[in-house]
């Protein structure tokens, strides 16, 4: 019987999907299978009785057709939620009743996941569960602890700092016209809107975040300059490019940093600033004191409001700065918890126990062990995928060959530098000191498929 948890950005989804899999290994006899996102897809394309737990993604991206797959089985967790975060265009792509008729779960955040998306939910409420994520089962009293170690050095290392959390589609790896183009195409293949009205709406969205973006900078680089004593380390996202972000700011004590998992930065930081980003969330969870600073709140999820201090006016956010912040002490209040957004940011509610009963109760005679593994490459199949990223690179670099492949299949405008920034490899032994540090050695057999890709089995 095995569950599959596939993984799209490493940083964001490893840890999670690790501590749910560790539970899972630990409260039953079900095995594992965890890896890069497209290898899992796979397997479980090739067998049978199999569970996935997608990550979601918009309904061009959906391949999952039940009447392709009927022996097996398929729920969707959206690691870029929370749905009710999306404006209504993603909503209309991300719930597209294609994707709700053919999965076997949907499983939401929170209730506001719900109460906003009443319309996409309405003939298929027996799908839904509402259980939170794994990550905010994780950030809990007794559960914090998986990242000590690495609280403890981020703390040592920087003292009381801010942590910047970025969110803005600027600087990215992948260039701007062809990011757009791509996500045009995630929104339009479901609007009954004209595409030139969602591209003018998109292009606004698109000026106002830059200038979102080159705003909080400036805020950033008016406070370091006036407290050099104080660190200030800023996160990029996924997207963005860390060389391109680090020419934007002018001061020592603001460090440019995209390594690991945003949860022990978080965790550990004294302030969590950002200008819109869902791991604000995570920051309430933790009770952190939280400043949100955005020059424009056209398109922005009004659940930003709801935790710590919030700003528009720049010289009122940077004033207020500089007047709680002094002599290393940080005098503002703490936020509070996220309760209606995240299921299980309440104390008492895990995700996993909640997950697991479900899973034994529907699934527990359902599923099987898949039988039918990873094949490994080649060297001429190795080749050819070396030639096939050449060809894709000399593709990006003409407009006319980009648009004619856009055509046949949307994804290869995505470069291999934009795939590599998301999910680089997985390695054996970073799947043992995550696992090991959540149960014994001796309870959990880790067998390696193939590059990215384990079967983790309970010795039971």
């Amino acid at each position: 019987m095995t569950i599959l948890l596939p993984l799209e950005v490493k940083v964001r989804e490893f840890h999670s999907k690790i501590f749910l899999a560790s539970k899972i290994l630990n409260k039953t006899n079900f095995d594992v299978l965890i890896g890069e996102k497209s290898k899992v897809y796979n397997l479980f394309k090739k067998n049978k009785g199999a569970y996935l737990l997608s990550k979601g993604g918009p309904r061009p991206g959906f391949r999952f057709e039940k009447k392709k797959y009927k022996d097996n089985f398929l729920g969707i967790l959206d690691e870029e939620g929370p749905i009710s975060n999306f404006d209504v265009d993603a909503r209309r792509s991300r719930l597209n009743s294609c994707i709700l008729e053919n999965v076997d779960d949907y499983f939401l955040w929170g209730n506001e996941d719900l109460s906003k998306n009443n319309s996409f939910f309405f003939r298929f409420k027996k799908k839904l569960k509402n259980y939170g994520h794994p990550k905010f089962d994780i950030l809990k009293k007794n559960h914090i602890k998986f990242y000590e170690k690495e609280i403890k050095l981020l703390k040592k290392k920087y003292k009381k700092f801010i942590f910047v959390s970025s969110s803005f589609p600027v600087d990215q790896v992948i260039k701007q016209e062809i990011f757009n183009k791509f996500r045009f195409y995630n929104v339009t293949f479901v609007m009954k809107k004209k595409k030139e009205v969602i591209e003018k709406n998109y292009r606004k969205f698109l000026k106002l975040e830059e200038e979102n973006y080159l705003s909080l900078i400036d805020l950033l680089n008016n406070f370091a300059h006036k407290n050099p004593e104080i660190n200030i380390i800023f996160r990029p996202h996924p997207r963005q490019r860390v060389d391109l972000v680090k020419k934007r700011f002018n001061n020592k004590n603001i460090k440019i940093i995209y390594k690991d998992v945003i949860t022990p930065w978080i965790a550990a930081c004294e302030l969590y600033l950002h200008g819109g980003c869902s791991s604000s969330l995570e920051a309430a969870s933790l009770e952190k004191k939280i400043i949100y600073y955005v020059k424009h709140r056209e398109r922005k999820a009004k659940m930003y409001n709801e935790f710590g201090y919030h700003f528009e006016n720049f010289n009122k956010c940077l004033n207020f700065m500089n007047l709680k912040i002094k002599n290393n002490k940080f005098n503002l209040k703490k936020s509070q918890k996220p309760v209606r957004i995240i299921q299980n940011s309440k104390e008492k509610i895990l995700f996993y126990d909640n997950f697991i009963n479900f899973f034994l109760k529907k699934y527990r005679d359902k599923i099987t062990p898949i039988d039918k593994f990873y094949e490994n490459k080649s060297q001429i199949s190795n080749f050819f995928s070396q030639f096939k990223i050449l060809v894709k690179k000399i593709i990006l670099k003409i407009p006319i060959l980009t648009n004619l492949f856009f055509i046949l299949d949307p994804g290869i405008i995505l470069s291999q530098e934009h795939k590599k920034n998301k999910f680089s490899s997985l390695k054996l032994s970073e799947i043992k000191e995550a696992l090991f540090r959540l149960t014994k050695k001796n309870k959990v057999k880790i067998k390696k498929l193939s590059d990215d890709l384990f079967l983790l089995k309970n010795r039971g």
